[in-house]
């Protein structure tokens, strides 16, 4: 910006031009914002009005051409933005993420889907959280997050002066607490479990806490026998079918489409940080993966060429990747098979949770063992750690103000 030039930025970043003490004619264009949200100013300069203004209406067009803006005689609507925005993304999430992120999108964003973008208010997307809450509060949650960061997209490509979900009111979701298989529900899972072929999947499952993704995605080469460690890398995804076919309103399902895409089974890397994590793998269970390992290769060289080799602890019995589907039902049948509660696979995880701090595991170790990155996650087990607090309450009191017997 030159000197000696009074500067006036215009209201809702809309253009300016001036002119300033060294006599020439300046102007600013608003280009948006960077993608860390700090707006963007371009300055240009002239000896005339007319020829700054002819720079600004160049700059103008500049910043509509790389923010697809619509033409005046089009409006750019929440529906087309969210289309678009799906598609910027989609190299960007991982394939289940990304399908549930166009699942809530479609199922839910109906009733605003034709309205302009530009007229998009904060009462707008309160009445529609509110009225998704109503059904799945945690999807209402789930939903202003992922308008939030369409909406946030569209402000820095220029297609919005402000981001209405900034404001929105957020439904609130109940942290529930946990309860999970007592210690004698697992003993008597691990009992029934060890007559089966498969039994070290569900010894992970309820010692280590594995998500079933983690579980299903283990290779070989993540567990070192000789320094009884176990590495989760890597998880194993399913993502859905889509329509290939490019017919407007298919009578079929997406997974029978004859052009469907995407589907299948990918192994991806775990999404945060705190997911990668290195465990100690107790001594008997370690064990147990042995004789597993031992049993895989002979079932391996009795399959012959019928075997797809793809280095899985626990894959299908041809070695392809196991089902989800297949291995929670398996769960379930052992479940009733030991006669415990038919709870879900997942509460396997919450019961390793359980277990770890009633044995007073540090809460801050615990998160890190079943690789949780937020301490929140640590309020659902109130039920096991209340009773931690007291004992160390008491030990506090012993250490400070012993008793008369006490030494």
């Amino acid at each position: 910006m030159s000197r000696g030039v009074a500067r006036t930025r215009a209201a809702n970043g809309r253009s300016s031009i001036q002119r300033g003490s060294d006599g020439g004619w300046h102007g600013y264009v608003s280009m948006g914002r960077t993608d860390a949200g700090k707006p963007v100013r371009r300055h240009v300069r002239g000896r005339s009005r007319q020829e700054v203004t002819e720079k600004v209406a160049a700059l103008e067009a500049e910043r509509a051409r790389s923010a697809h803006r619509p033409s005046s005689n089009q409006q750019l609507t929440l529906g087309q933005w969210l289309d678009e925005w799906l598609v910027i993304i989609q190299r960007t999430r991982k394939p289940k993420t990304f399908d549930t992120y166009t699942s809530l999108v479609r199922n839910h964003c109906g009733p605003l889907r034709s309205s302009p973008l530009a007229r998009i208010a904060v009462r707008d997307i309160d009445d529609l959280l509110y009225r998704v809450a109503g059904r799945s509060p945690q999807s209402a949650v789930s939903l202003h997050r992922i308008l939030r960061s369409a909406l946030n997209t569209a402000v820095r490509r220029g297609l919005l002066v402000a981001n209405p979900c900034a404001h929105a009111v957020v439904p609130r979701v109940r942290e529930t607490e946990l309860e999970p298989y007592s210690l004698k529900d697992c003993r008597r899972i691990l009992l029934a479990a060890a007559e089966l072929p498969n039994r070290a999947r569900w010894s992970v499952a309820l010692a280590l806490g594995l998500r079933q993704g983690e579980a299903l995605g283990l290779k070989w080469e993540d567990i070192n026998f000789e320094q009884h460690q176990l590495r989760v890398r890597r998880q194993l995804q399913r993502p859905s079918w889509h329509h290939g076919c490019g017919e407007p309103d298919p009578d079929h399902q997406p997974a029978k489409c004859p052009h469907r895409t995407g589907g299948g089974w990918v192994l991806e890397e775990v999404k945060s940080r705190a997911g990668r994590r290195t465990l100690a793998v107790p001594p008997q269970l370690l064990q147990q993966l042995r004789e597993h390992r031992r049993g895989q290769a002979a079932h391996r060289l009795a399959a012959g060429p019928a075997w797809h080799e793809h280095e899985l602890v626990f894959p299908r019995p041809d070695g392809q990747p196991q089902h989800p589907s297949v291995d929670a039902k398996a769960w379930r049948a052992l479940t009733q098979r030991a006669g415990v509660p038919p709870l879900r696979l997942h509460y396997a995880r919450h019961t390793t949770a359980t277990m770890l701090l009633a044995q007073g595991v540090d809460g801050r170790v615990v998160m890190g063992l079943l690789g949780w990155s937020q301490a929140s996650l640590l309020t659902r087990y109130q039920h096991v750690i209340d009773p931690l607090r007291r004992d160390a309450a008491q030990r506090i009191d012993q250490a400070y103000w012993p008793t008369a017997e006490s030494p």
